[in-house]
């Protein structure tokens, strides 16, 4: 139990899906070198701009032609006070951000899906908030604080 409620946080932060999620209405995840680039890079840019208690997720199209000019467009951006869905082309990709809440403490703050732009993204939103938010009701009761 302990094991599984701490891989759905560590697989988000990392971009992935936790073991065992239903990926049949998914969009296709990107793992490449320039889409681990520009996940590692939005989640050092972005660290400060999630609230306390909430996670940034954003989702970015793929392929990315200019990785280092679209982490600072779009860090630029997301910086500025967010709408509640933020839904742009930056540097030719399409990006879209939600911020969501999370109930679990020290879970991830930026959470940063690269993807093939066939499937809308939506499920990812669903998928990471329902993650973040029953995570806390999930613990065992000696973990809950």
């Amino acid at each position: 139990m302990k094991g599984q409620n701490r891989a759905a946080p560590k697989a988000l932060a990392a971009g992935r899906l936790p073991p065992g999620t239903w990926t049949q209405s998914l969009p296709r995840l990107r793992f490449d070198r320039t889409a681990q680039r520009v996940v590692r890079s939005l989640q050092a840019a972005l660290a400060d701009v999630a609230p306390a208690r909430t996670a940034l997720v954003v989702t970015v199209t793929a392929p990315i032609r200019l990785p280092a000019r679209t982490v600072a467009d779009l860090s630029a951006r997301l910086r500025s006070p967010l709408a509640r869905d933020f839904d742009k082309r930056v540097c030719g990709n399409r990006v879209r951000a939600r911020i969501v809440r999370c109930r679990l403490k020290g879970g991830p703050r930026v959470i940063v899906f690269v993807h093939n732009p066939k499937l809308a993204p939506s499920g990812l939103f669903k998928l990471a908030e329902a993650l973040l938010s029953s995570a806390q009701s999930e613990l065992p009761r000696k973990l809950r604080r």
